[in-house]
């Protein structure tokens, strides 16, 4: 791009520049391509590596159309995956935004809660947008744009499914159909997936992956020593489950001492998330070992070393841990452990895949159970009633006519809807399920124990199941004091223990069990999780 084009985009962000690229004096080439596409009013869906720029590339022109067209109540909805990414992203968005009088509010599982004035912009997650819609529906009256940041994380899940349908009800809600602008670092499949979320786009690619250098490595001790003689200070150890997390975070305490190592994973406590967040922000020399929950775009500083302590579930998560390395460098260094010759095989042809940029093709099939799931929201978001006309046409993009009809009669046989006056509305059981919140996660296994330190009465975070009466969690060891009404009061405890048992996310979504028996056989060799009745 020449200076004379770039000028030109800049003079068509007038407001805008100066809050979100100022710092940086030029933009990288995803933020040239999508910025004047976004302008000229097009929904996008942005693929390009991580630390590209894609946030600013949507956010900033996104909020130059906000200005010149401002409205009351939501304007800007942006939806992510996870808490921490949602926290991340309102560091990153909110200084810019609000240097242009835009306010930004976040809301979420650990922050339930929203100011009494509706912000212009919310960045939250599908379950908490889904809970916000059926209590507060005309609070999106004026909804103009929505976006949707880590789209791959989503889509072919049942969150993914929620997610498509909460579109349709948003679309219907607001006064003129919204924008999507879909985000992304790693997709097989575009085109097809951003289809799912949005009506019309333009598709926008930029950049190459960065170069890896990679090293197979047999034991945390050589990873040790190999990041010692690099002089490399700070290593995001990545596992699959929060049990290893815990049980590795223990092991790298004794091998990095006198050097801090931190613990991350969705059943910790925000207080605990955080205080790893900044202590690898702020850390000369650290250590952090995380599941998922650290594979999306959270600012943790910059990473010398990204280690794979097992085998990624797939190649797009292998992409994704990687892309959390040298951020502010052009080469990723990736240490991989290797338990047997035959994981060596496996994690080297995964390496040679993921260099070629080529990603494994997946089929999408939608997930019946959430038509299950957004039909007692819809249902619940409507007390007087709903017509089965409009409901079959909200949840369409995941089932037939038939098969919602089917759903429906089934609901209303197990006493969650009834229908009057040609309508269908909810039930008792589903008004006293709505109100304590229980219908707007597809996740199974929601029941935790919350674990609390009676000692300095600190949230340390939830454990699922049965637990043992000693057990590790947050990198420390915990003996059980007692247990009540779903919190297990805990003291600190010298001595061993195995980590805790935390929940794990089934391939069907909680709802699964309430679907009639016909349309469960689709998924006969699938686990049924959630409310079961």
């Amino acid at each position: 791009m020449t200076r004379q084009e770039e000028r030109l985009i800049r003079s068509r962000l007038r407001r805008s520049w100066a809050p979100f690229f100022g710092r940086f004096g030029r933009f990288t080439p995803i933020q040239v391509l999508t910025i004047p596409k976004i302008l000229d009013g097009y929904n996008v869906a942005v693929a390009a590596p991580t630390a590209s720029g894609k946030t600013e590339a949507v956010v900033a022109p996104v909020a130059e159309r906000y200005v010149s067209e401002r409205r009351q109540g939501v304007a800007i909805l942006y939806v992510v995956p996870t808490r921490a990414l949602a926290n991340d992203t309102h560091a990153r968005v909110a200084g810019p935004l609000g240097e242009m009088g835009i306010s930004v509010a976040l809301k979420h599982g650990d922050r339930p809660m929203l100011p009494s004035q509706l912000p212009e912009c919310l960045i939250t997650t599908p379950e908490s947008l889904d809970s916000l819609l059926c209590r507060r529906p005309r609070a999106f009256e004026q909804l103009q744009v929505v976006i949707v940041d880590e789209i791959h994380l989503l889509d072919s899940t049942y969150r993914g499914d929620q997610l498509r349908v909460l579109l349709r009800r948003l679309e219907r809600l607001a006064t003129s159909p919204p924008s999507v602008h879909l985000l992304s670092a790693t997709l097989s499949q575009p085109a097809d997936t951003a289809s799912r979320y949005a009506s019309t786009f333009e598709l926008v690619r930029a950049g190459e992956p960065r170069k890896m250098v990679y090293h197979l490595l047999n034991s945390h001790q050589e990873v040790h020593s190999l990041a010692r003689a690099q002089g490399w200070r700070k290593l995001l150890c990545f596992c699959n489950l929060r049990e290893s997390v815990e049980q590795i975070a223990s092991e790298l305490a004794r091998v990095w001492h006198p050097y801090p190592v931190v613990a991350h994973h969705g059943s910790l406590s925000r207080q605990l998330r955080e205080e790893a967040e900044t202590l690898m922000k702020e850390a000369d020399v650290a250590v952090c070992v995380a599941t998922s929950t650290l594979e999306v775009g959270i600012d943790i500083g910059d990473i010398d070393l990204v280690v794979l302590a097992e085998v990624p579930w797939s190649i797009t998560a292998l992409l994704q841990r990687i892309g959390r390395g040298n951020r502010r460098h052009g080469t990723v260094q990736v240490a991989a452990l290797c338990a047997s010759p035959d994981e060596r095989s496996v994690l080297e042809a995964m390496f040679e895949a993921a260099a070629t940029g080529e990603l494994p093709v997946q089929a999408y099939e939608p997930d019946l159970s959430v038509v299950v799931q957004q039909a007692l929201s819809c249902i619940y978001q409507h007390p007087a009633g709903l017509a089965q006309e409009e409901l079959i046409d909200l949840v369409s993009p995941l089932c037939s006519g038939y098969e919602a009809t089917l759903i429906l009669s089934n609901l209303e046989r197990r006493g969650w809807v009834e229908q009057a006056r040609g309508l269908w509305c909810p039930s008792q059981k589903l008004m006293e399920a709505g109100e304590a919140g229980r219908i707007h996660s597809n996740i199974p296994d929601q029941s935790e124990y919350r674990v609390i330190d009676v000692d300095s009465g600190k949230e340390i975070g939830a454990v699922h199941g049965v637990f043992d009466e000693v057990f590790v969690l947050g990198r420390a060891t915990w003996s059980v004091v007692s247990v009540s009404r779903g919190v297990i009061r805990v003291r600190r405890f010298g001595g061993k223990a195995s980590p805790a048992v935390f929940r794990r996310h089934g391939p069907v979504g909680a709802f699964f069990p309430l679907l009639p028996s016909e349309l469960k056989d689709r998924y006969a060799t699938a686990g049924a999780h959630g409310l079961g009745r």
